[in-house]
């Protein structure tokens, strides 16, 4: 009898043991499968923040580009204001201050270079951009009209290099 109560005992011990053992399996397991959630969790944030940090990166090289580009275009104008102020001089001693060049990239003479009655040294050798100085004009800006700018230069200015006044709109032209 004595040993039926030891081996009962026994076996009381043994199914606690494994009752024990199996509820800290399952709390491990849950403890186990939280954790993995998390990692993955911190693994797609990490990925994300890592996606927006290469689109930050790309957006601070392209405003460094057009940085480095307004630079040059600031360098461009504080020539042409250069030039134009010693032509200012010369244009003071000419007399009315009209100029052929002027005319050419002004639509104020449009009739003259549509008609063909214009200047032949500007056919031979068309104006150059106001901004670049290096393309050929194929930009009118409205509303002065003026003819003065290339297809380059003409998404980053908003003001008539001729005659600075607030661009509205502009028209590519085909010469």
């Amino acid at each position: 009898m004595e040993e039926n109560i030891l081996k009962g005992v026994r076996d009381i011990n043994q199914r606690h043991t494994v009752s024990l053992l199996n509820a800290l399996e399952k709390g491990v397991n849950r403890k186990l499968h939280e954790k993995e959630l998390e990692i993955e969790s911190m693994n797609r944030k990490n990925k994300e923040l890592g996606d927006r940090i290469k689109q930050v990166a790309m957006e601070a090289q392209s405003w460094h580009y057009r940085a480095k580009y307004n630079e040059s275009v600031v360098n461009v104008l504080k020539s042409n204001i250069q030039q134009l102020l010693a032509q200012g001089t010369a244009q003071a001693r000419e007399g009315s201050g009209d100029s052929e060049v002027d005319d050419a990239v002004s639509c104020s003479n449009h009739q003259r270079i549509v008609s063909g009655s214009g200047n032949q040294g500007l056919q031979n050798h068309p104006p150059k951009c106001r901004v670049c100085n290096g393309k050929e004009v194929c930009v009118l800006i409205l509303p002065c009209r003026h003819l003065c700018l290339c297809i380059d230069c003409e998404g980053f200015i908003d003001v008539c290099p001729v005659c600075q006044v607030m661009k509205t709109a502009s028209v590519h032209v085909y010469m």
